[in-house]
């Protein structure tokens, strides 16, 4: 019992961090996020595409175009992968509460933050609020909740845990 105060103690701290890291990078107006994933597009870019610089204008605008959309909804997706994790180990330190509604009280706490994160950037300069990145996010926190549950629940049943 004490373990578990401990536990919950420890990762109540780091999901507030957790969740401080995402409003600090939905604050970021859109020409600083872009700078960060721009410069994250362009490792790829030398990574994956040594010819980049022969292309033509419209072949390197176009896999630019590609990669950045597929950086920034994977930086989503990875967001709330990890506050998903975080949420879902904070709920299963509480014994007293079953456990499909540890699943949902996690699913809920995550699609909510993702939506008050949609909403907070519709508030900042160049940002948007946007539908699909609350589906993103909660596509990325339904998936760790779920791996989360699903180790949690086979440890327990092989008696590797005490809940």
């Amino acid at each position: 019992m004490k373990n578990a105060k401990k536990a919950r103690v420890v990762f109540i701290l780091l999901l507030a961090l957790w969740m401080l890291v995402i409003f600090v990078m939905s604050a970021q107006p859109a020409e600083q996020s872009s700078q960060l994933s721009g410069g994250i597009v362009s490792s790829i870019i030398a990574a994956i595409c040594r010819n980049f610089d022969t292309l033509s204008l419209q072949q390197q605008a176009d896999i630019t175009s590609v990669i950045t959309l597929i950086v920034r909804k994977t930086a989503h997706f990875s967001e709330y992968f990890i506050l998903g994790a975080l949420v879902s180990l904070t709920t299963l330190t509480f014994s007293k509460i079953n456990y499909k509604l540890k699943f949902l009280l996690s699913v809920m706490f995550c699609v909510i933050y993702a939506a008050s994160d949609e909403i907070h950037q519709f508030f900042v300069p160049g940002r948007a609020c946007r539908f699909g990145d609350v589906f993103i996010d909660t596509a990325g926190s339904i998936i760790a909740i779920t791996l989360i549950m699903m180790i949690y629940k086979l440890k327990n049943r092989s008696g590797e845990i005490n809940a």
